[in-house]
C-alpha cells in the first residue's frame, strides 16, 4: 500500500514538473522579449540561478554542519560535481532526442574559459585533498567574473519577440516566481518518493542513491529544457544548463569552501572530475564546433559516457 501511495505522489511531482516548467518558460519567453535580452543570456543569469537553488541550499547548509564538527564536505562537492555531469550528459543526453540546434561560434572562447577553466581550478585547488576558505574565494571571485562578462557583453534581441511580449512586467516576473516555485516544490516530491518507491520494490539503497541523486539533482534543468524545446527556445535550455554548471563548479564549491574547508575525497580527483572535463569538451564540441547541435547520435554518446560514470562509481572507490 505504502508503495501504490509512493508512486502515485511521484506521480504527482512529475505533473508539477511538467506544469512548473510550462508556468517558468512562459514568464522566462515573456521577460526576456520584454527587456529584449538573448534566450541564452535569460538562461544563464536567471534560470540558472533558480534551478540550481536546491545544490546552493545544499552547499550552506552542509557547510554550516561542517562548521559545528560533522565533516559534510563529500555532499558540498558531491551535489556540485554531482550535478554538473548530471546536467551536461544527462539532461543534453536525453533531451538531446528532441535535437540542441548549433549555437554561435563567437562564445566558445567564454564559455570554454568559464566551464572548462572552472573545472582546472577546482582540480587544482583540490590537487591536496583539501579546498582552503582562500581558494573558495578565488572561485566566488571568478565566478563573479563570470557574471560580470556576460551582463557587459549581453547579446540583445534584433526583433520585438512574439506575443509573450505583451504580458506587463510584473505580471511576467509573478508568473516566472511561480514557476519556479513549483519546479522546486516537485522536484523535491518527485525526489523523495522516488527513493520511498524504489526501496518499496526491493532496489538497494546504493542503487536507490545512485538513481535519486545523479537524476534528481538534474530534474529541475531537465524539464525545463524539454519545454523549452518544445517550444522552440533551445536558447533559454542552452543558456540555462551552462550557467547551472558554471554556477554549481565555481559558486557552490566557492561558498562552502568559505564557510567551512572542504576535504576532497581522492575519488573526486580520479573519477568525477575527468568525466566532468570529458562531458564538458563533448557538448562544447557539439554546440560550437561540428555545427550539428545535439541531436539523437550525440545524445546517444552522452548518455553512454553517463552511464559508464555511474557503473564506475557504483562499484569503484568512494561509491
Amino acid at each position: 500500500m505504502t508503495s501504490i501511495v509512493d508512486f502515485l505522489q511521484l506521480l504527482l511531482g512529475i505533473a508539477g514538473l511538467w506544469y512548473g516548467s510550462e508556468t517558468l518558460i512562459k514568464g522566462a519567453m515573456s521577460l526576456a522579449d520584454r527587456y529584449r535580452l538573448s534566450d541564452a543570456l535569460f538562461g544563464m543569469l536567471v534560470l540558472a540561478i533558480g534551478t540550481d537553488l536546491p545544490e546552493l541550499f545544499v552547499a550552506f547548509d552542509a557547510s554550516f554542519r561542517s562548521l559545528a564538527g560533522e565533516d559534510l564536505s563529500g555532499i558540498v562537492i558531491g551535489s556540485a560535481i554531482g550535478s554538473t555531469i548530471g546536467q551536461f550528459a544527462l539532461v543534453f543526453g536525453v533531451a538531446g532526442f528532441i535535437g540542441y540546434e548549433p549555437m554561435n561560434r563567437r562564445f566558445l572562447p567564454r564559455n570554454t574559459f568559464f566551464l572548462v577553466g572552472g573545472i582546472l581550478a577546482v582540480g587544482a585547488f583540490s590537487w591536496d585533498g583539501v579546498i582552503t576558505r582562500t581558494e573558495g574565494v578565488v572561485l566566488m571571485f571568478y565566478y563573479a567574473l563570470y557574471l560580470y562578462v556576460i551582463i557587459t557583453r549581453r547579446v540583445e534581441l534584433e526583433d520585438e519577440g512574439e506575443a509573450a511580449s505583451h504580458i506587463d512586467a510584473w505580471k511576467a516576473w509573478l508568473i516566472l516566481a511561480a514557476g519556479l516555485l513549483l519546479l522546486l516544490v516537485s522536484a523535491e516530491l518527485t525526489v523523495v518518493n522516488a527513493a520511498e518507491f524504489a526501496k518499496g520494490v526491493g532496489l538497494s539503497n546504493i542503487a536507490v542513491s545512485a538513481i535519486v541523486i545523479g537524476m534528481g539533482s538534474s530534474l529541475p534543468e531537465l524539464s525545463v529544457s524539454f519545454v523549452a524545446l518544445l517550444r522552440k527556445r533551445g536558447g533559454l535550455s542552452v543558456g540555462n544548463l551552462v550557467g547551472s554548471n558554471v554556477l554549481d563548479t565555481l559558486l557552490v564549491p566557492g561558498i562552502g569552501a568559505f564557510i567551512s574547508p572542504l576535504v576532497v575525497p581522492a575519488a573526486v580527483l580520479m573519477v568525477d572530475l575527468p568525466v566532468l572535463l570529458l562531458t564538458t569538451i563533448l557538448v562544447l564540441i557539439f554546440l560550437y564546433v561540428t555545427r550539428r547541435g545535439v541531436r539523437a547520435p550525440e545524445a546517444v554518446v552522452l548518455l553512454a559516457v553517463y552511464l559508464v560514470y555511474a557503473g564506475v562509481r557504483l562499484g569503484g572507490p568512494g561509491s
